[in-house]
């Protein structure tokens, strides 16, 4: 009886199987219009993505000469979520955290800066390991 019923069971589940890409074909992914529209659409999110951190980059700019730093943190943040980097960037917030007196979240920032090669960084590093001595 269990035999029959797992059969059963197996032999209804193929058929709407059968059925589902019958009535629901799965696309082509070879298809050349679909892939160009794929291509198109992650060129549209990359540029989207790199509009949105030149934006919030050039708000921290301006937070950083005005000498605002909750919001250069603001904008830094905002910036990086884009999934764009930028040494500079990094070590402005740095500076921001610095400031306010947030000295373990400039020491990384310092250090993530100068990983993607931003010069300055290491002064600023220097300067708060002779700092904490």
């Amino acid at each position: 009886m269990k035999k029959k019923i797992l059969v059963s069971a197996t032999a209804c589940f193929m058929a709407m199987s059968v059925n589902a890409q019958v009535l629901f074909p799965t696309p082509d992914l070879y298809d050349t219009d679909m892939m160009s529209m794929y291509i198109n659409a992650a060129r549209e999110t990359a540029r989207v993505r790199l509009d949105n951190f030149m934006y919030y980059y050039d708000k921290a700019v301006n937070a950083y000469n005005g000498q605002q730093w909750n919001n250069v943190i603001y904008y830094a943040k905002k910036a990086f979520e884009t999934d764009y980097e930028d040494g500079q960037l990094y070590f402005m917030r740095g500076v921001a955290y610095e400031r306010q007196g947030y000295v373990k979240e400039a020491k990384k920032d310092y250090k993530t800066a100068l990983k993607q090669g931003y010069r300055e960084a290491q002064k600023a590093l220097e300067y708060l390991e002779a700092k904490r001595k």
